[in-house]
């Protein structure tokens, strides 16, 4: 039999038009808020970068893909709780205004909405509750991406009589010029109906034809890959979800040999932190002493205790379940809980020498995070049936909703010059404060009250008047102090 026959159509309606124009709004919307130099502004630029804009888009296009899902989306505890989070860290974008702690709630928005997005439209075989969502959500993610390019131009070439949708498609294109004429001359009639299309005009209006050209194909790409996740939220292939198989044990001595052997460093590492960080001891080996010494590393350390995370939980997905190899990932949790210790007492002993730092805080924030995520994973070692993933996921994304909620701005400048003021610290960057947002200026009011100096008037005059230069940028601190 001819598979042609037996292939099916594309389905190209009346909803389908209607992601035309949802697609084309998105990608409008992109182009604009999330453009490179607005990006590179929150991690490096003075200029407070996207804001309001962000949470308008991510509200824009949670509407859209439940608007066309409609009563398609499967709707469960996890996707509801992930919703709930990427909904928080959106209204965060616009309540605060560290350009840094926004462009990590970015980050997580556009992968929690990709996971939740999948999962309510049914086509990820693992649910939210598995790891394992998170790669297919990858591979599903360039494939809802590009695989439906072509769909609204086969639809064009396959316009035929009697088909409601398609009529409908055939009428928006006959009407387009129409619209366009008409539109002109009501433009040129009246004003003020002309300038609500100024925006518009001054999109295209760019030095050069090469720019503007760039602008619209730009606009096209994006265009193109949200129709494209749109139609494969509704039509994509759903895969089958195959039978729960019984995963075969992984060899017991390779994994007891790789878990002592890092049991074994981790315990010569903490022999060396009891002898002389927390013991305080002086060696003449010691480049600078003891306190340059015990000011050095945490990063590394931080990183190094993720590390055992994974690798532990590794073992227990992975490894024959045996009572030495438990008893030796648990052994490297304990041992990781030194290394945290150790890493945190690096970084107060640090803080307290030079202050606080956005960077510094997000570190913090890290180690707290592993601390628990460890405890969930000795759950996992001692109960092989405890479900990791979705607590794993949702002290991770709730956690850091805390963290959008403490005002960390706000907070380091006020450490800093609290610090400052009363002598525990020798000096306080104020150029650094002056860069993070407007919510650090009642902080440096209170130092230039103190102290005076014409270079911190000037950094609080600035701040003052660093407003949004559009609403994209729109935030509740920038209209608090720049209002």
């Amino acid at each position: 039999m001819d598979e042609r026959i037996d292939r099916p159509k594309p389905v190209f309606g009346l909803r389908e038009g209607l992601m035309l124009p949802a697609a084309l709004c998105l990608g409008l919307l992109w182009r604009n808020v999330f453009s490179i130099m607005g990006l590179a502004d929150l991690a490096f630029g003075p200029h407070p970068g996207p804001a309001l804009g962000a949470a308008v888009f991510t509200a824009l296009i949670w509407a859209f893909v439940l608007l066309f899902l409609g009563g398609q989306a499967r709707w469960d505890a996890y996707s509801a709780g992930l919703a709930a989070g990427v909904g928080l860290l959106a209204l965060f974008c616009v309540l605060t205004g560290s350009g840094g702690i926004r462009l990590v709630n970015f980050v997580l928005i556009f992968c929690g909405s990709v996971l939740a997005f999948f999962s309510l439209s049914g086509r990820s075989a693992a649910g939210l509750g598995s790891a394992e969502c998170v790669t297919q959500a990858v591979g599903l993610f360039f494939r809802a991406a590009f695989t439906n390019w072509d769909k609204p131009f086969r639809a064009l070439g396959g316009i035929r009589k009697g088909a409601g949708g398609s009529q409908a498609l055939t009428g928006a294109l006959l009407a387009l010029p129409v619209l366009v004429v008409v539109t002109a001359l009501l433009a040129a009639a009246d004003q003020v109906f002309a300038g609500w299309f100024t925006g518009i005009a001054d999109w295209f209006s760019a030095p050069d034809v090469t720019d503007r050209l760039f602008r619209v194909l730009a606009t096209l790409f994006w265009s193109l890959c949200f129709f494209s996740c749109l139609y494969f939220a509704v039509h994509g292939p759903a895969p089958a979800a195959e039978p729960q198989k019984e995963r075969p044990r992984g060899a017991p001595a390779a994994y007891i040999t790789a878990l002592a052997l890092l049991a074994l460093v981790h315990i010569a590492f903490c022999a060396v932190q009891f002898t002389y960080l927390f013991g305080g001891a002086e060696a003449a080996a010691m480049q600078g002493g003891w306190a340059e010494y015990a000011r050095r590393g945490f990063y590394q350390l931080v990183l190094v205790a993720a590390i055992d995370l994974g690798f532990v939980l590794f073992c227990a997905a992975k490894g024959g379940g045996s009572a030495a190899e438990k008893a030796l990932s648990l052994l490297i949790c304990l041992l990781t809980l030194v290394i945290l210790a150790s890493a945190f007492r690096r970084m107060r002993l640090y803080i307290a020498a030079y202050g606080l730092s956005l960077l510094r805080v997000m570190t913090l924030w890290a180690m707290a995070f592993i601390l628990l995520s460890l405890v969930l994973a000795a759950l996992k070692v001692l109960r092989p049936g405890f479900r990791f993933w979705p607590c794993f996921a949702a002290l991770g994304l709730y956690g850091w909703v805390l963290f959008n909620a403490a005002g960390v701005d706000a907070r380091i400048a006020d450490y800093n010059v609290d610090a400052y003021l009363s002598g525990k610290l020798g000096s306080v960057d104020t150029a650094y404060l002056a860069n993070l947002s407007p919510a650090c200026i009642p902080a440096l009011e209170r130092l230039y009250e103190a102290e005076g100096g014409d270079g911190l008037r000037r950094s609080i005059d600035g701040l003052r008047a660093d407003g949004p230069d559009s609403w994209i940028e729109w935030s509740l601190p920038l209209e608090k102090y720049t209002g």
